[in-house]
Formats: structure tokens, sequence, C-alpha cells
């Protein structure tokens, strides 16, 4: 059985790109043994343990937790797991949750808590979830939805909720620089939090290559032992800002090296391409295309031409392993338009009358990631050409 003395929260600082800052802390159950600092992760999943004795623990971290916080007077926020099973007993009264007395006695502005909903456990529907998380919203507290990605449950979460933050589970966060799969998924999320205007967290950053993967894809705040490890103190920020600095600008120094190359590719393919002098008549695009297939070079994999509305009009031309092309017809009158970089593609091409490339995405087909450039042929006619990163 665990003394109060042995109980302590712990904090990892949660760093926002943006800033370079510390953004918050997250707080982390710990028990302090002779054998040293033990998590209390297993003690909250263990079945055996009673759920009340679980709550009494988590709240007794919880107060500790605001009491070194208020005590080190930072501006910054405080991220705090909350059980939505906890929750359970409020579903029907008005009085005010525990943690919101706390704050109340500590004297801490509720805009400095972060309420994250963990866990998939819940005694009723989401709805009813969904209301008494507006409870923690209604006194100013932001709302974070934990471990996304984990279930499928907290996609369903996350629409009723309508959190500020998505936290990444660590486990996704990990396979994504294993598995595609898991890196499509991490892109997803992505995308999803930049259009509905939610910050995206990426937990479980431990090393330099997670957090590239994150500033790639989106991601505002990163958290993990990369950065910095959990500590019975708030971190000071000044060693982890220049860490961050560190880190961003050797990301965005490799991008810039890359779109440098890019730039110079395109700028061959354009010549390329206006050298061979289209007529502009569809009769005599296969005259063409043989003669531009001589032409390209070898990162250049696979080139069709389609109509403005996205219907193909050729057959897929594809280099081979040795060196020469393949025709396939069955690509003919597919339509191509929902593709990402379609639309933008033919717009740009017409308008400014030279070439243009798409930002790299992984192909259906060879599952490689690849770019594509879209030129403007004449006549309602447009070019495609897939090409390899280099």
């Amino acid at each position: 059985m665990e003394t109060e003395a042995q109980i302590c929260p712990f904090f990892q600082p949660v760093l926002a790109v943006d800033t370079c800052s510390i953004r918050g802390y997250e707080v982390l159950g710990r028990k302090i043994t002779s054998q040293g600092v033990e998590s209390l992760g297993e003690f909250f999943h263990d079945p055996a343990v009673p759920a009340e004795k679980k709550l009494e623990v988590d709240r007794l971290v919880r107060r500790k937790a605001l009491e070194v916080f208020k005590q080190s007077g930072r501006n910054a926020r405080l991220f705090l797991n909350i059980q939505p099973q906890w929750l359970c007993p409020f579903m029907f009264q008005e009085r005010k949750f525990p943690t919101l007395e706390y704050l109340e006695e500590y004297g801490i502005n509720a805009d400095q808590i972060v309420v994250e909903i963990s866990e998939t456990e819940f005694c009723a529907d989401v709805e009813s979830l969904s209301r008494l998380v507006a409870r923690y919203r209604e006194a100013g507290c932001r709302i974070a939805v934990d471990d996304v990605g984990r279930g499928l449950n907290n996609l369903e979460r996350i629409i009723a909720i309508r959190p500020d933050f998505l936290k990444v589970d660590t486990l996704l966060v990990r396979k994504s620089t294993q598995e595609e799969s898991a890196r499509y998924l991490l892109e997803a999320l992505g995308y999803f939090a930049e259009k509905s205007g939610l910050s995206l967290i990426l937990e479980g950053i431990e090393d330099a290559e997670v957090l590239r993967l994150g500033l790639e894809i989106g991601a505002r705040c990163y958290q993990g032992f990369f950065l910095a490890p959990p500590a019975p103190y708030l971190a000071e920020g000044a060693g982890l800002e220049e860490l961050m600095k560190r880190e961003i600008e050797g990301y965005v120094g490799g991008e810039i090296q890359w779109c440098a190359r890019q730039w110079c590719v395109s700028e061959e393919l354009e010549r390329i391409l206006k050298n061979l002098r289209f007529s502009g008549a569809a009769q005599n695009l296969d005259e063409y295309i043989g003669r531009l297939l001589h032409c390209l070079p070898a990162y250049c994999f696979r080139i069709y031409v389609c109509d403005s509305y996205g219907y193909q009009k050729t057959p897929d031309f594809t280099r081979n392993p040795g060196g020469g092309w393949t025709v396939s017809s069955e690509y003919i009158n597919r339509n191509w338009s929902w593709r990402p970089y379609f639309l933008r593609g033919i717009t740009f091409a017409s308008r400014l009358g030279k070439g243009i490339a798409s930002e790299p995405y992984f192909d259906l087909e060879t599952r490689l990631k690849i770019w594509t450039f879209c030129y403007f042929l004449g006549e309602d006619l447009y070019l495609f050409i897939d090409s390899r990163m280099n």
C-alpha cells in the first residue's frame, strides 16, 4: 500500500515549435521506493486495484502537482490526465469537479490547465462525455484528447469533444519511422489538425529522426526523452530551446537543399519539353511522346497525358528495369482529378505557361515517395511526369 509521502508528481515538458519554448508540462504519477522511482502506469492499469484507490492516488498526484505549479509561478500550461470513467459520478450532479475546486484552492487560472481525456473506458455514450468535458471548458480549461491513433473510439471522441490539442499515441509515433501505414496515418492526423485548427502534440520523441518527422507532417508540439525526461520539478527552458532551434534549423536547411534540387530538376524538364515543341494537336501525341521518351532523365519513371477534367488520354509509359519503356493502356479514360496535385497543377501550368512540380507524396502504385511535374501542352492537354525523389 502506497503512503501519501511515496506518491509524487513528475513533470515532462511539452515544447512548441513556433516559439521553440516550453508550452507546458504533463503531470505523470510516480512512486518513491527504496529501489528508486517507479511509474504509476502499471498501478492505474491493474484491474486488481480498486477504482476507488486509483482515484484517490490520482487526485493526490494532481493536488501535489498543482501545488508545485503554483509555487513555480511559471507562465505555462499544466497538462492533467483525467480518466473519463471517473467523471461518471458527476453525470447528474451540478457540483464542481474536484480538479476545478483545486484550482480555486491554489489560485491557479483555469486557462493554464489542459485537461487530457485519456484511455477508452467510459460508462455512458460519447455525447454524455462531451457534456461533462464541456464543464471543464466552460470553467476556462483547454481540452486535449490523448492516445490518438490507438483505437477507433478516439475518432468519435474528437468529433464530439472538439478539443484544442490532439496528443498522438507514443506507439504510433514510434511505428511511423518503420512502417509506411503508420506514417500515412500520422500524416493524415497532421492534415486533419491543420484543417481543424488544432494543435498536434507528438509524444514519444526518442530521437532527432522522430522530431524531424513531426516537423514534416506539421506537428506543433513535442514531448519525449530526446527533449527532456520527466522530473520532479518544472524544467528550465533555456537548454531545451537551444536543442529545439538546432533541430528545426537542421530540418529547414535540409528541406531548402531539397527544394533547390527540385527547382533545378524542374528547370531541366522545362527546357526539354520546350525544345520538343508539341504542335498542340491531339493526333500528334504518339509521335511527341515517342520523342520525349528518349529525352527524359533517369529519375523520370512514368508519363501520361490528361485533359483538364482529369481524364487520362494516353496510356501509361513506365520505365522498366532494363531502361526501356512499358506501355499500359489500362488507365486510359481513368479520372485523376481527385489527386491532390491535379487541380493546382493544371491551373498553374496553364496560367503561368510553364511546368510546375507537386509536393512529395507516396505513390499508390509503387509505394515510393515521388513527385509529379505538370506541363500544359495546349488544346486542353496536360502532360504529367512522375519522378522519384532524388
